[in-house]
């Protein structure tokens, strides 16, 4: 005789679920794994790199800013000897004896008579006139009406 199998019981719906949920929660497990160990792997690259970077970024600024002050420096230099110079030539163009040798060129010689001179006073300014300022030439023209019809 064929020994009968025992057959397994169904399961309950309840058991079915739970094995379900529990396989997709495994599931999602393993993929959040990968992306997490990812993400560590590039959080850990980025706190290395982070720091080494911003320190070569400021080296580079610093570099520049000196680079920039050599210029800057050489450049004050040159427009001081510069400047040294043309007060020399200015000096030189100035001097009494290069003028004096001027002058006897072009026959200049130093006055006999010393005329004095009074110089007339400079005019006094007009006050302005008081009144509205936007109203300036409106206060000049009927002033100027007023004292046409006064003179008729």
């Amino acid at each position: 005789m064929i020994a009968v199998q025992a057959i397994a019981p169904e399961p309950q719906v309840r058991h079915v679920e739970r094995g379900r949920t529990a396989t997709r929660r495994r599931f999602r497990r393993a993929q959040r794994s990968g992306y997490v160990a990812f993400f560590r792997v590039g959080g850990l690259g980025a706190a290395l790199v982070l720091p080494l970077m911003l320190y070569v970024m400021l080296t580079a600024n610093l570099t520049s800013l000196n680079y920039k002050l050599a210029r800057v420096q050489a450049q004050k230099t040159e427009l001081l000897a510069q400047t040294m110079r043309q007060e020399d030539r200015i000096a030189k163009l100035e001097s009494r004896e290069r003028l004096a040798a001027l002058a006897a060129r072009l026959g200049m010689h130093d006055p006999q008579v010393y005329a004095v001179v009074t110089l007339p006073a400079p005019p006094r300014s007009r006050t302005a006139p008081h009144g509205i300022a936007l109203l300036g030439a409106m206060n000049q023209w009927l002033s100027a009406a007023a004292a046409e019809d006064l003179r008729h």
